[in-house]
């Protein structure tokens, strides 16, 4: 393969431009071979140096090419690089005129006759000034010479590009007598029209060759070549043309074409198009602005139900004054419904329809509101509304009026409704990069941004009820209720009052497959990272090798998996730029309440305080004693006797009755005992005293029921052994609203939605470094500013390759003309020693490529400056550095994506994958090792 080079000499060094080409087998090693030319030619490069570093250009083809490796310092004697800066093209010199030349001097006309089809030495004669050196010829040229469009005078450049059907760096003489004749036919009133429109367009003279052709291609897309039009018309253009926008051009010249002769391109605020160039339901008279759909928002937001193409004064009255005093819930919808990307070309009936069939506390759910927005703005003809948006619109007021009537968009009963000549607010200028908004706020005053952070790290605050005045009570009818028959979900109640407190699930927002150039809002980081385009980490996966970009983005065989661990720079990320989006992609660790049990101790402690307030049960031993003195009640025993005296005794003690051994027989012991027995049967029996609680208890139901049904009634003590989970359960036993420690942790870490675990610890380090953030004057302004946007996601062709791209800057400020984007950086650095911390930061931004991002994003995202906020992230050591890429860190960026982007699309193009290292080498000592060994040598 063949390469070519050229080595720009630094315009203070007073030395010429060189060239050289040589053979190689691949980019990589050119790239090293020219450093080696280079440095065998005693030439340095580089900061401080006289030449800047080798440029790479296309291989020219002419005859008179130097030898192959060889510095060739006349080179730019002879040719120059066109527009790309990579074709080489021939210096064509102007030829003095003389008596010999084809041209003659001195007169008056500038007329030129030439026929293109002799002989290969044109002929012409001509009347010219010897100033005109478009007509200057040289005798050796011929029908096949290009002549360079840049050297031409203004008119005929524009002329050039006029009968082109491609951007044209160069013309062929038939060409360039064509544009002559063309230049000098005042009876060609359209390209007279053009030249005068062109003189009077201030800087369109100052437009390159391709800028110059997009001007014509748009002229005559909105100007047929072959009718007659107006000059003003013309003018108007041009200078809209020069005045717009690049990316809203295509949208100036679609409206221009359809007689839609507008003057700018309506934007949100966050700089999406608003639209509102498409015909709606509206007056054709009416122009719908932003303010005026906050007239329409506000209607739509009042109980009454009244004809929305004839409203009442004192509803615009009403609607006045809620914008003036900015109340809730108007100024909610109205943020959500200015940011929506062509929320103009929805019609009055849509508008009115998704404010009145909404929840009447959805404004106070951010996600849930936006996610209603997008599930039913899905409006496809806005001029002729549907019956049923209508009829939601309308209300009671849609009865007997038929749709027909209702969309009379042109009546004159519409055009009072909406007046938008009212004073607009006004953006003050302080300084060159700080404004002043108080115009927008009427009587409110803002003191410092305020950043949401999570409820339990922020001091409360009391929150000031919002009054809102209703003229009318709110009819059974009214749009703002949910429909009849609606199941109520969790969470969600309607008191006494028939006040509804809301708990709605989310609709899932639409993303489409495929996204167009353009810039988008709102996207969530897995539709961003699933969409089409080569983002910025895909280049740098590709600058590692292509082998492995294949493996990770094309056959995908190497697949990375979120990781569940925290990343304190994502933590970070989001509590400096989307605070409120926190709890979308992490989940913190609860508070543990007040009262919560968090341990065992803590746990039997309550079990004995609460056995403690329990009235006492009767022990064994009362219960025994209370047995005892029952049986103390009792007639005593007749005691059998332990030996023949003793029973005697108990024999002659029983009443006569049971003395029934006759006289004369022998009174044995067995027969005095049977009497005694006999006689005991007959004596009340006596309980037992022994033997376990429950069964002593047994024993005194049977002589005093009464108190042992009493003893049952008695809460039982609560068991106060056995593991933990036991005791927790007993506690849920008597306690079911008992909040254990445990089980909450167990439930944060289960993670059924998959977020990233923080703990509390970890969000308290957050926390100090968004505190240090914010209280930072440069990062502070930057995180903070007024016209910020945060996340915005640009989608985009790359003009070499062809290839989509994307990227995703952290931040971006509108600064009224200059456009700002800056990325927010997490790093480590508590160990390196204050004089090495810029050489570090820079190193972290080569090594990790911040500087091909940030060139990416500048030149997608039409971004005039870069920065990077660089915070340590260290425990209590929280500095911040401000670094602005400079114009040559961007440059080197721009250059090395442009080499990933162009290896990228040869992979896609021949399928070859090529692993970092695809050839043997010898490994070679560096200089250090150098001295080492001859060190060595020496000993």
């Amino acid at each position: 393969m063949m390469f070519a080079y050229l080595i720009k000499a630094r315009p203070k060094a007073g030395m010429p431009n060189m060239f050289t080409w040589f053979d190689c087998k691949s980019e990589s090693r050119a790239d090293r071979e020219i450093m080696n030319i280079l440095e065998d030619n005693d030439i340095e490069t580089g900061r401080g140096a006289d030449y800047m570093l080798p440029v790479r250009t296309n291989v020219p083809v002419f005859d008179d090419l130097p030898e192959e490796r060889v510095l060739d310092a006349s080179w730019g004697e002879r040719y120059e690089l066109a527009d790309d800066s990579k074709t080489w093209q021939k210096i064509v010199a102007v030829v003095d005129a003389t008596p010999e030349s084809p041209v003659i001097a001195d007169a008056p006309t500038t007329e030129i006759i030439a026929t293109a089809e002799t002989s290969s030495a044109p002929t012409a004669t001509a009347d010219i000034t010897t100033a005109d050196k478009d007509l200057v010829v040289d005798a050796n040229d011929g029908d096949l010479t290009e002549y360079p469009v840049a050297e031409m005078a203004f008119g005929r450049r524009l002329l050039s590009q006029l009968i082109s059907t491609v951007t044209a760096h160069h013309i062929k003489h038939a060409q360039r007598v064509q544009i002559m004749e063309m230049s000098l036919d005042t009876d060609n009133s359209y390209v007279q029209n053009l030249l005068l429109a062109a003189r009077n367009a201030p800087g369109l003279e100052d437009l390159s060759t391709a800028q110059l052709w997009e001007y014509t291609y748009a002229i005559k897309t909105v100007f047929p070549m072959d009718k007659r039009h107006e000059l003003t018309r013309v003018v108007q253009f041009s200078n809209l043309w020069l005045t717009t926008e690049h990316i809203d051009r295509g949208i100036l010249v679609r409206e221009w074409t359809a007689g839609n002769y507008i003057t700018s391109v309506p934007r949100t605020p966050s700089g999406a198009t608003a639209g509102g160039l498409n015909k709606t339901d509206r007056s054709p008279d009416l122009e719908h602005t932003l303010d005026t759909l906050d007239i329409e928002i506000a209607g739509a937001l009042l109980p009454m139900d009244f004809d929305i193409y004839n409203i009442p004064g004192s509803i615009y009255r009403r609607a006045k004054e809620m914008i003036a005093a900015k109340e809730s819930p108007w100024k909610e919808w109205s943020r959500k419904l200015r940011h929506c990307p062509g929320i103009l070309d929805y019609s009055r009936a849509a508008i009115f329809a998704v404010v009145r069939s909404a929840a009447p506390n959805i404004h106070m759910m951010p996600g849930t509101h936006q996610a209603w927005i997008s599930a039913k703005l899905t409006e496809t003809d806005h001029a002729n509304p549907s019956a049923e948006i209508l009829a939601i619109a309308m209300g009671s007021a849609a009865t007997g009026t038929s749709i027909e009537t209702s969309n009379n968009a042109g009546s004159e009963q519409s055009k009072p409704d909406l007046d938008s000549a009212s004073t607009q607010p006004e953006v003050k200028r302080i300084s060159a990069t700080v404004f002043s908004i108080e115009g927008l706020m009427g009587d409110q005053k803002i003191d410092n941004p305020v950043i949401n952070t999570p409820s339990n790290e922020v001091e409360k605050q009391e929150k000031q009820p919002v009054e809102t005045v209703i003229n009318e009570p709110v009819e059974a009818t009214n749009g703002n209720e949910i429909a009849g028959g609606a199941a109520v979900s969790a969470g969600e109640s309607s008191d006494a009052d028939g006040e509804e407190v809301l708990a709605i699930e989310q609709p899932a927002a639409e993303f489409p497959a495929y996204f167009e150039p353009g810039r988008y809002e709102g996207l969530p980081n897995d539709v961003y990272h699933g969409a089409n385009g080569i983002s910025s980490t895909q280049v740098k996966d590709a600058r590692v090798s292509l082998m492995y970009f294949e493996a990770r983005h094309v056959s995908k065989t190497i697949q990375k998996a979120r990781s569940p661990v925290l990343d304190m720079g994502n933590l970070v990320h989001a509590l400096a730029l989307q605070p409120e989006d926190l709890d979308k992609e992490f989940s913190v660790e609860p508070v543990i309440p007040d009262g919560a049990f968090t341990t065992t101790a803590t746990i039997r402690a309550f079990l004995d305080e609460y056995n403690a307030y329990l009235p006492p049960l009767m022990s064994a031993d009362d219960i025994k004693a209370a047995l005892e003195e029952y049986n103390a009640t009792l007639p005593a025993q007749v005691s059998l006797g332990a030996s023949l005296e003793e029973t005697g005794q108990s024999y002659m003690v029983l009443p006569t009755e049971y003395q029934r051994i006759e006289e004369g027989q022998k009174q044995t012991a067995t027969a005095m005992k049977a009497c005694i027995k006999e006689y005991n049967a007959t004596l009340p029996p006596q309980v037992k005293t022994t033997g376990s609680r429950e069964a002593l208890l047994e024993q005194l139901a049977i002589i005093n029921p009464d108190l042992v049904a009493q003893e049952a009634q008695k809460p039982q003590q609560l068991k106060v052994s056995g593991t933990k989970s036991d005791l927790m359960q007993v506690v849920k036993s008597v306690r079911p609203d008992a909040i254990f420690a445990d089980e909450l942790l167990d439930a944060w870490r289960e993670n059924p939605d998959g977020k990233v675990l923080v703990t509390r610890q970890q969000l308290s380090t957050a926390l100090s470094i968004q505190k240090a953030l914010l209280n930072h004057p440069t990062a502070g302004m930057l995180l903070t500013h007024a016209n910020r946007a945060v996340e915005v996601s640009y989608f985009g062709i790359d003009e070499e390759t062809g290839l989509e791209i994307r990227v995703r800057p952290d931040l971006e400020i509108e600064m009224g003309g200059p456009r700002i984007g800056a990325d927010l950086k997490t790093i480590s650095m508590w160990n390196i020693k204050q004089e090495g911390l810029r050489a570090k930061l820079h190193r972290e931004i080569i090594d990790r490529d911040y500087h091909l991002s940030a060139a990416m994003y500048c030149e997608t995202a039409a971004l005039d400056q870069f920065f990077w906020i660089f915070v340590n992230k260290d425990e209590n050591y929280h500095w911040i550095a401000i670094i602005e890429a400079s114009p040559e860190l961007l440059e080197l960026g721009m250059l090395e994506y442009r080499k990933a982007m162009r290896a990228i699309a040869n992979g896609f193009d021949t399928n070859e994958w090529p692993a970092p290292i695809t050839e043997d080498y010898s490994e070679e000592l560096n200089d250090f090792d150098l001295r080492r060994l001859e060190s060595l040598r020496l000993a």
